[in-house]
């Protein structure tokens, strides 16, 4: 302090006290106060609320969450979004976030996972039919599957064609001649796209289309993606219905995010 001026001093003491004067007590969360930047301007600061979350488990617990925050008139929406719905409720002083998470269903990460070519043996795709697939597939396309033999012979040629073509038509005929029927070019594939409780019953149709790369002896499998995404959509549309049939209008439920 010696080698400070004596303006200097007075002028700390000074902003001190003005400093001391913005401190206020019993400030409550929410509130708005008016203050003065360095540059002298003036500008509303509202102080944060106290915020909370929680996470659900089902969509059952998120009715009777947003019931309650309905009831005590602090619910302000419901957001379904792509990967979990999310209520929001503030009272003023607090503000709540009661999350319900949307995993994927395993059938739905697998046709997801196609959406590039994805190569298999026979062996592999007959075990993953008869036991991952189990519940969503006719299990007559297993049985095929199982019975295919593919004869590799000068005359048979193999090209991977897209998958709109499916199975090259020279080894769709060689099957048929060595098995007496035809290689299936598509997998129907019927399941849910969400794994919670009030959504694991719900099917949809997710078409596999189905190559054969002859030289190495592989199936090649492909989804489409407008069709992964149709699927989506429709399960997020049955979401946002129920919920809106549930609120009967007493709060907002919209499609979309929150953020902060």
């Amino acid at each position: 302090m010696t080698h400070l001026d004596r303006n200097a001093i007075t002028e700390v003491e000074r902003l001190t006290i003005a400093a001391n004067g913005v401190i206020e007590r019993n400030v409550q969360p929410g509130q708005k106060l008016l203050v003065r930047d360095l540059s002298g301007e003036l500008s509303v600061f509202q102080v944060p609320l106290n915020n909370t979350s929680s996470t659900l488990l089902d969509l059952n617990s998120l009715k009777t969450t947003a019931d309650i925050e309905q009831e005590r008139g602090n619910l302000k929406a419901a957001y379904v979004g792509d990967q979990g719905i999310t209520l929001t409720s503030d009272d003023g002083e607090h503000r709540w976030k009661a999350r319900l998470e949307l995993p994927y269903h395993p059938l739905y990460q697998f046709v997801q996972a196609w959406g590039k070519p994805t190569t298999f043996t026979q062996k592999e795709l007959v075990r993953m039919l008869r036991t991952q697939l189990r519940d969503h597939v006719d299990p007559t396309i297993t049985a095929t599957f199982m019975r295919l033999k593919f004869t590799n012979n000068s005359e048979t040629t193999a090209q991977v064609r897209p998958t709109s073509a499916a199975l090259d038509v020279s080894i769709r005929q060689q099957v048929a001649q060595d098995n007496g029927q035809d290689a299936p070019e598509t997998i129907l594939l019927r399941g849910p796209v969400y794994d919670i409780p009030e959504a694991r019953n719900d099917e949809y149709e997710f078409t596999v289309y189905v190559e054969y790369d002859h030289d190495a002896g592989k199936f090649i499998l492909q989804t489409v993606h407008a069709d992964l995404r149709q699927a989506q959509e429709e399960a997020i549309s049955g979401l946002i219905g129920t919920l809106k049939d549930h609120s009967n209008s007493r709060y907002p439920v919209l499609y979309g995010s929150i953020t902060g």
